[in-house]
């Protein structure tokens, strides 16, 4: 049976690392976010294309949601031939977005922790200045609360990468998909 496992955190949690380290294991991970038209950035007055961004400017990425395009996920999804493949991200939409996945992980991580991440990071502009820092904890707990009580399988992200991967195959393959993958790629996780 397929299996298809959402992961997700705020910014800095360890996502887009975390596919990467996926993919180097041999599982199939997908960096939501850098898929050419899955996700939008959406003017949230006016539902339009959002044309002058700005990852600086807190009155511009206060006014946006990042919305996914749930028929292109479906595909996505349906067309994926691995029996357990990831999909790493994070959406304004995620209520729309929880029921195509099996399982959902959380990657939670510490205030202090995500600021370190977000301040230093290379691959990534967003949340690189504090006052963008500081929006995002004005709702970063509420919302791993809500992913929480949602379900989601939450893994303290302030391990090492090899340590979060594991534990996320571990709790969320199951046993029996677990030791199939295993033995199809060789793989020590």
């Amino acid at each position: 049976m397929k299996k298809s496992i959402l992961i997700t955190g705020v910014s800095g949690a360890g996502k887009s690392s975390l596919n990467i380290k996926l993919n180097e294991t041999g599982y199939t991970s997908y960096d939501m976010e850098e898929i050419p038209g899955l996700f939008s950035m959406l003017d949230r007055r006016t539902g339009k294309p959002f044309t002058d961004y700005d990852h600086a400017d807190l009155a511009k990425v206060t006014s946006l949601d990042w919305v996914c395009d749930t028929e292109k996920l479906d595909a996505l999804i349906k067309n994926e031939t691995s029996p357990l493949a990831f999909y790493c991200g994070n959406a304004s939409d995620m209520e729309t977005i929880l029921p195509f996945f099996d399982s959902v992980v959380l990657l939670k991580i510490g205030p202090e922790a995500t600021r370190h991440r977000l301040t230093t990071r290379t691959s990534n502009e967003f949340g690189r200045t504090s006052h963008i820092q500081d929006w995002i904890m004005t709702w970063k707990d509420q919302w791993d609360e809500e992913m929480e009580k949602k379900g989601a399988v939450v893994i303290d992200a302030h391990q090492s990468l090899d340590q979060i991967a594991k534990e996320v195959v571990e709790k969320v393959a199951g046993a029996d998909t677990l030791a199939n993958e295993a033995m199809d790629r060789g793989s020590n996780i």
